[in-house]
């Protein structure tokens, strides 16, 4: 035969009706007297310091009966707790539905003065004896529909803060990867100005005079005089820095040796970057430059004004003379958007491509 379902609908309409039917409650191993309790929560005439208002924790709520006592595994929430701790309340969160089931039968049973057994008590937490209209009725609690829905806003806002790290994350990888693999790097770079190089009109002695860090087109620095006496000025081609003697005064030099290295006072400083064959066939003539200086914090931004794929013997440096030609380095000259101050002549640079 079937069973018959029953539905108390007088308990459906009084929302958890107060009880002041003596049970008990064990918190954090504490047991305490429970006489002010419906399905919805409990309250208790006394003090606790080990919970707060809004924590979450178990507790154990015990039915005393003649010859035994059943006990329920609940989580509850604290409501209050009053200034002078003298008492404090809790409410029941998300009761199962077994749990509503064997809840309501003891409930009818203190309701009734119905002595029950423990068979009875197994009897009925082995059935599904809840009906529909008690689960709506119980779905309907707004403190139950407030915390599902704070708990679906927490899981969302979780998902976003993941999926945003997460996109961060890639981003980070990205930059690093372009910044390690697939940004050029020049091999080297100083800070210099166009050059001059003065050289000997013919071979003899090389006669230097005092001269200033600053001359004018024209002006005399020195002279060659040759075996039969005669001599020959050296005049500065440009408005230019003397930068050195690159013979030392009094020594013999041969015709067309470059004796005097000068730069151009009236053009804005560059960078001249060294980059391998590779590299150079990637870049174009305008393309943008990262330049930082050693010493400095913020890096400057420039452009590719020539590149040389075919560097002249006399401006390689005494390592790639006598290394294989497959190993020189190609020279990349880049005008800086700012002009550089000519304190900063001859400062080592990074250069990037980005």
């Amino acid at each position: 035969m079937q069973q018959v379902q029953i539905v108390h609908e007088a308990e459906v309409h009084r929302q958890h009706v107060r009880l002041k039917i003596p049970i008990a409650v064990e918190i954090d191993g504490a047991r305490m007297t429970v006489e002010d309790w419906s399905m919805g929560g409990f309250g208790v005439e006394a003090g606790i310091v080990s919970r707060q208002p809004g924590e979450r924790f178990p507790v154990r709520l015990i039915f005393p009966f003649e010859e035994f006592e059943v006990s329920l595994r609940l989580d509850c929430q604290m409501v209050y707790v009053l200034e002078d701790n003298t008492r404090f309340g809790c409410r029941f969160l998300t009761l199962s539905q077994g749990q509503v089931g064997l809840f309501r039968y003891l409930v009818d049973a203190y309701l009734t003065g119905e002595i029950i057994s423990a068979g009875d008590i197994l009897n009925v937490a082995g059935r599904q004896n809840t009906a529909e209209a008690r689960i709506a009725a119980l779905g309907a609690n707004p403190y139950l529909e407030e915390e599902e829905r704070g708990r679906r806003l927490k899981r969302a806002a979780g998902f976003a803060v993941l999926g945003l790290l997460g996109v961060a994350l890639l981003g980070l990888i990205g930059i690093g990867y372009k910044d390690r693999f697939l940004t050029p790097v020049a091999e080297s770079a100083v800070v210099e100005a166009p050059l001059f190089r003065v050289r000997a009109p013919l071979s003899g002695r090389l006669e230097t005079r005092q001269i200033s860090d600053l001359v004018r087109p024209g002006q005399q620095i020195g002279h060659i005089t040759d075996a039969d006496g005669r001599f020959v000025v050296l005049e500065s081609p440009c408005e230019c820095v003397f930068i050195q003697w690159l013979s030392p005064p009094g020594q013999f030099v041969q015709v067309g040796e470059a004796v005097a290295a000068l730069a151009a006072a009236d053009r804005p400083l560059v960078v001249r970057a060294q980059v391998d064959l590779a590299t150079a066939d990637r870049l174009r003539v305008g393309d943008v430059a990262e330049i930082s200086i050693a010493g400095r914090r913020d890096a400057l931004l420039g452009q590719i004004e020539r590149i040389d794929v075919r560097p002249l013997l006399s401006n390689l440096d005494a390592a790639e003379l006598q290394g294989p030609v497959a190993r020189r380095l190609a020279q990349v000259i880049i005008r800086p958007d700012q002009p550089f101050s000519y304190d900063d002549l001859g400062a080592l640079a990074r250069v990037r491509f980005p």
